[in-house]
């Protein structure tokens, strides 16, 4: 596997599941610091406009951040992983 797939391969996948993460991390605090669920579809009529654009804007911005975060992190492990597959034997088929 080329080192360009193998990379977008693991940085796709670390930055879905810091995604995953950061909605699921949002949604407990939202629910801690109002003591509701937070809004499903903001269009609806019962959920008020000042509820719909802070659930909107802190949850764009977390998973933002995770997103970043998990790209990095995978960066990092490939960044890495070479030089343990050398040593190691582990990744032995990296260099093609």
């Amino acid at each position: 596997m080329k080192q360009d797939t193998l990379w977008s391969l693991v940085g796709s996948a670390a930055a879905v599941a810091a995604s995953m993460m950061a909605r699921k991390a949002a949604d407990k605090a939202y629910r801690h610091e109002v003591g509701e669920t937070p809004p499903e579809d903001p269009d609806e009529p019962d959920v008020e406009w000042r509820q719909a654009l802070l659930w909107g804007a802190s949850t764009g911005v977390l998973v933002g951040v995770a997103r970043v975060v998990g790209r990095r992190a995978g960066r990092e492990v490939m960044h890495r992983a070479p030089r343990v597959g050398k040593r190691k034997g582990v990744l032995p088929r990296l260099k093609r």
